[in-house]
């Protein structure tokens, strides 16, 4: 190999991709109680920090000891740091199939802010400690699609979003999710 050369690594013959996680209507609540949480701390710095941990141990995170243990026994990195965002790409996804159009749109909008204007504010070591990093471009794009499709089905003026740091029609929503679904 030369001095530049990248060395390839192969995964374990015992390695098999996570299956995508199950998501029924105790879950489905409780993403909504996540949400609702996540809209009444807005603005409080420690709140906001542990309901990012909840919202990523919902998603399957369990603590960055694991997280850490997971890789170094052989995990692939990308499995483990984007395992709250597949689930959250879940929820998502059968929100809108059973017509919980709101909570799907509600979930881009958390995906939407922490991506656009929390993570890249973020150190590592809070990425590691809360659980989440920046969603991986697939999980963005379809919890994003999804927001497209489930915002549709409600009425363009109706405010999604309603608490002391703002407010967030449908339309505007579903524009803002447009445009990740076209810049992607």
């Amino acid at each position: 190999m030369g001095l530049f050369s990248r060395k390839t690594t192969s995964l374990p013959a015992s390695y098999t991709p996570e299956t995508p996680p199950s998501i029924g209507p105790a879950e489905l609540s409780d993403a909504s109680s996540l949400m609702d949480r996540w809209d009444a701390v807005m603005g409080n710095s420690d709140a906001t920090w542990d309901c990012l941990e909840m919202i990523a141990r919902r998603g399957g995170f369990q603590g960055a000891h694991a997280a850490l243990m997971e890789v170094m026994d052989g995990k692939p990195s990308s499995d483990v740091t984007n395992r709250p965002w597949r689930w959250w790409t879940e929820a998502s996804r059968v929100a809108g199939a059973t017509s919980d159009h709101e909570l799907a749109g509600r979930i881009f909008l958390f995906t939407h802010l922490f991506t656009t204007q929390m993570v890249g504010k973020m150190l590592p070591a809070h990425q590691m400690d809360t659980g989440l990093g920046r969603p991986d471009p697939a999980s963005y794009r379809a919890i994003a699609e999804q927001a497209v499709f489930s915002l549709g089905q409600l009425p363009p003026g109706h405010l999604i979003h309603d608490t002391a740091t703002g407010k967030v029609d449908v339309a505007s929503a579903r524009s803002m999710a447009e445009q990740v679904v076209a810049s992607s």
